[in-house]
């Protein structure tokens, strides 16, 4: 992981331009999906997948953006953790979770997706390369969240 502390001001300021843009856009975005009648015909329901798609980009470049403002880089896709790692972690409101680590979202069994995170998530991507008693911090869509790495068991381990 690296990091982006060498913004210049007039980057910086771009950067929280667009973000500031992006979460207005999630917003509107939200509340079209909202009022859409579900009951229609297939384009009606072709809008509504595509507004659907519009916003998870939407919210894949807030994390991207509120990584670069943070100063993370996220891991490229050869460095991640492998499928079937275990991680428990400490978040900042003093919860503890242990997660299983999987490639696919298809991969999650029914019932376990709240411990389950992919590969490929923005605190799936932070992981790589810490270790057990290692804060990480990575991006999401209303800021930067911290967790402390309490454990870590690799498959097989």
């Amino acid at each position: 992981m690296s990091t982006t502390s060498d913004l210049s001001p007039e980057a910086r300021k771009r950067l929280e331009q667009e973000l500031a843009r992006l979460r207005e856009r999630r917003r509107t975005l939200a509340a079209e999906l909202e009022q859409r009648d579900m009951v229609g015909d297939r384009a009606d329901n072709a809008e509504a997948l595509e507004l659907g798609d519009d916003l998870v980009w939407v919210e894949e470049h807030i994390a991207e953006l509120v990584a670069r403002l943070a100063g993370v880089q996220p891991a490229d896709g050869a460095d991640r953790l492998p499928g079937g790692t275990e991680v428990t972690l400490r978040f900042a409101d003093g919860t503890e979770a242990t997660l299983r680590v999987v490639t696919f979202p298809e991969e999650i069994p029914e019932g376990a997706e709240d411990t389950a995170l992919t590969v490929h998530s923005p605190l799936g991507r932070a992981l790589v390369g810490h270790h057990p008693g290692d804060t990480i911090r990575y991006p999401t869509p209303d800021g930067l969240a911290h967790a402390e790495l309490l454990d870590l068991r690799l498959p097989g381990a």
